[in-house]
């Protein structure tokens, strides 16, 4: 397989999880039956005394998320006009690495229990810092300034101390430099970007370096299921971590499911999260222990209902238009020709219910939706008005809907009846390992119109919530058990 059959992929499969299945097994092909490409993973390997299939495996999951689903193709990265600007960014990324090693002497190595990844917001930082009940001592890994409140917290803004020390030989690093131009010229030669990919690979090779050079722990967590790093896994045991860990944040859509490798997948609900094995990934446990999110918002705060009013009617948004979520066009086709237009229908076909838009609190706005909008009595609300977030609105609503929210299976799973909307039932790209939920999908108006006549709420049977989710009281504890196991 040539380098340049990158831009020629297409696929033309109809069913969603044909085209997943079919891009992924391309990925792997391309990397694997590519001479140049495992000639140069090959001396990568051999500078970094990383294994080949590691820088593999990571290789697979960099090129994944470098497709455009929209566009049904992969991103521009890797055209030839884009080399140069990556060499640029590479080879001076490099020669600091190279100045590093003159500046920073090794420190002592610092001991935690538990290391959490990708921390984006305080709201993160407060729903981690409650792992320090079951560990002695936590290092969070940020990307910005966030302050801890507690002193056995350890938090590290990975971008301002990057080039700190960082435990690689001088003459390796050298090699790299070399290894760099290699790549520019066989880029040039091919006339297509390998820097794109490697620089990634050379970044994360860094970064996690950094990290295991300073601070040694026995577990590791990412609260992102579809931002699982291969080679970090391997630095971090290498080291001498135990087992790494990831949770389900979101239900199991396809387009993230998609070459996941991780020691134990913590899932909302039974079941869930196993079609990330089919799908390129690597885990060798599966255990449900409920919502992360809903018990350090929920369960764990007090009930903040003073700005939030009684209502008939919640719709909890999704950030739509969102590309990487949508595999083909039955997304947008269900969400603005059939979802919109019919929450907006019910506004008129109910004009004394209450009717509440919720949507997160980094929804951009979205001008086609807020168009088809404007003719109703919709109240559209973004900012949270209660420390409880959307669950506070959704447990002083009758009637809770959404297009694809992952609320929906936590408050199935803890006893407050919800419902998917799912247009003609073809968003298939969704739902995959839930068991039981056609009873809350609704396909038809008529069926979402009974639903709003019924104004009544059942309990979930109890058989069937620990498939949507598992009770959610306890989900840390739950999680902090079994790492240590």
């Amino acid at each position: 397989m040539v380098l340049k059959s990158i831009f020629l992929y297409r696929c033309n499969k109809k069913d969603v999880y044909e085209i997943i299945k079919n891009l992924t097994n391309f990925i792997k092909k391309y990397v694997k039956k590519n001479l140049i490409f495992q000639n140069l993973l090959s001396d990568l390997s051999n500078i970094l005394n990383i294994p080949k299939d590691i820088l593999e495996k990571r290789s697979f999951q960099i090129i994944y998320k470098s497709y455009e689903f929209k566009d049904k193709k992969f991103n521009k990265n890797y055209n030839f006009i884009n080399i140069f600007y990556d060499f640029f960014i590479l080879s001076g990324f490099l020669i600091l690495f190279l100045i590093n090693s003159f500046v920073y002497k090794k420190t002592s190595l610092k001991k935690v229990d538990l290391i959490c990844d990708n921390i984006y917001t305080h709201g993160d930082l407060d729903q981690h810092e409650n792992f320090l009940k079951y560990f002695k001592s936590i290092l969070l890994i940020g990307y910005k300034d966030l302050n801890c409140s507690n002193k056995k917290t350890i938090f590290i803004n990975i971008r301002k101390v990057l080039f700190k020390f960082i435990d690689f030989n001088f003459k390796k690093r050298i090699h790299l430099i070399f290894f760099c131009l290699k790549l520019f010229i066989y880029s040039l030669i091919f006339r297509t970007n390998l820097l794109s990919l490697f620089k990634i690979l050379i970044y994360d090779f860094v970064k996690y370096k950094r990290i295991y050079s300073e601070y040694n722990a026995k577990y590791y967590f990412n609260y992102r299921f579809y931002d699982t790093n291969i080679l970090q896994n391997y630095l971090f045991k290498e080291t001498g971590g135990l087992k790494t860990s990831c949770f389900q944040k979101n239900i199991c859509i396809l387009s993230l499911s998609c070459f996941v490798y991780t020691d134990v997948f913590f899932s909302l609900g039974k079941n869930q999260g196993r079609i990330c094995n089919h799908l390129g990934g690597e885990i060798k446990v599966f255990k449900p222990v409920g919502s992360f999110f809903m018990e350090g918002k929920w369960f764990k705060q007090k009930k903040d209902f003073s700005k939030i009013t009684n209502t008939d009617i919640l719709i909890i948004g999704v950030n739509a238009p969102w590309p990487r979520g949508c595999i083909n066009n039955d997304f947008y086709n269900s969400y603005y020709n059939k979802f919109v237009p019919w929450i907006q229908k019910i506004s008129n076909d109910f004009p004394d219910k209450k009717i509440i838009y919720k949507h997160h609190n980094n929804f951009p706005g979205d001008s086609r939706e807020f168009k088809i909008l404007s003719n109703s009595n919709i109240k559209i609300v973004i900012d949270d008005s209660s420390i409880n977030s959307t669950y506070a609105w959704a447990y002083k609503s009758k009637t809770v809907i959404s297009f694809a929210s992952t609320m929906i299976v936590e408050l199935l799973g803890n006893n407050k009846e919800a419902y998917f909307i799912d247009p003609d039932g073809i968003n298939k790209q969704w739902y995959y390992g839930i068991k039981y939920l056609e009873k809350y999908k609704i396909k038809s108006y008529e069926e979402l119109k009974k639903i709003i006549f019924k104004n009544k709420t059942k309990n979930v049977p109890l058989q069937k919530r620990a498939f949507y989710c598992l009770n959610s009281k306890n989900t840390k504890k739950n999680i902090s058990s079994f790492l240590k196991e």
